[in-house]
């Protein structure tokens, strides 16, 4: 599979083809500037596994590139959906600035709960980045720089991915991770939204209240204590009626007194998601902290 080869969108003129010579009085001209990454190719559905029938697919942002230039970071985005059925494609515009500014940026579905439990989600991740593997010269991924990032439950997925031990022994090496206001620890869930435990009961597949050893299995901040753990940003706003602001304030401390690489953002009046996590200024941020941590700094 050539990613690249078909119907370029940022094809460079051939060197061998003149410049036409017409001209119209009023005409007014702009010199063309192929220095700067600004067009993204969007591959949309790629499916990047079968599970017992169940087709999972993923959405591909390539940044152009000219020729000869070095790879490049992939980041793994996770959209979040309570662990339930996703909608991946509304999400995908925030996504193109990253690969504007020259990550790859795949996106991908998981099998959704109540029908699949955990860690089925965070298996799933691992399935599209081994797919993703297989294409890397394709894509132009440099695969020893490694990202991943999620929303909500798609950062409890991906938090998962870089910490549980069982991915240890993954070819690819996750080395930073973006948590965007998600779950970490889901025993203190358990009381925030007056009581009701449905999300992650159905997630769990039994009454959390009852499986608090389970609840304890599938919460990211029981995997710190390993080697290798990803450097990790968390953003969270302190009005999220969704996913308590306590949920990253824990990570947060437990990795530190871990000894762990984490930088934590309040994103102060903000609630669960919205434009202030997508802003210049945080698109900013979470470029600077993906660069220092791939070691991909701008040339």
């Amino acid at each position: 599979m050539n990613l690249r080869s078909e119907n370029e969108c940022w094809s460079i003129p051939a060197d061998d083809m003149e410049a036409s010579a017409l001209t119209e009085e009023g005409m007014l001209q702009l010199e063309a500037d192929f220095s700067q990454v600004k067009i993204v190719k969007y591959i949309q559905d790629m499916e990047y596994a079968d599970v017992d029938g169940t087709s999972l697919k993923l959405q591909l942002l390539l940044p152009s590139v000219g020729s000869g230039e070095e790879k490049r970071p992939l980041i793994l985005f996770i959209r979040g959906s309570a662990w339930q059925k996703q909608s991946v494609t509304p999400g995908i515009p925030q996504l193109v600035e990253m690969a504007r500014r020259g990550f790859i940026v795949a996106s991908a579905e998981y099998r959704p709960a109540p029908g699949h439990h955990f860690p089925v989600q965070s298996d799933d991740g691992w399935r599209a980045l081994r797919f993703l593997a297989e294409h890397a010269e394709d894509m132009g991924w440099d695969t020893s720089k490694t990202a991943v990032w999620g929303s909500s439950s798609g950062a409890h997925t991906v938090l998962l991915m870089g910490l549980m031990p069982q991915y240890r022994r993954e070819t690819v090496k996750i080395r930073a991770a973006v948590d965007y206001y998600g779950p970490s620890y889901l025993p203190a869930m358990i009381d925030y939204h007056s009581g009701s435990t449905q999300h992650l009961d159905e997630l769990l597949g039994v009454p959390v209240k009852e499986n608090l050893d389970l609840a304890e299995k599938a919460s990211p901040t029981s995997y710190l204590d390993g080697p290798d753990t990803p450097a990790v940003l968390i953003l969270h706003g302190d009005k999220d009626k969704s996913c308590s602001f306590e949920q990253s304030v824990i990570l947060y401390r437990e990795m530190k007194k871990a000894g762990k690489d984490v930088v934590m953002y309040r994103m102060h009046n903000a609630a669960h998601g919205g434009a202030p996590f997508w802003t210049a200024e945080v698109m900013d941020l979470v470029e600077g902290f993906l660069r220092e941590k791939l070691d991909w700094q701008k040339n």
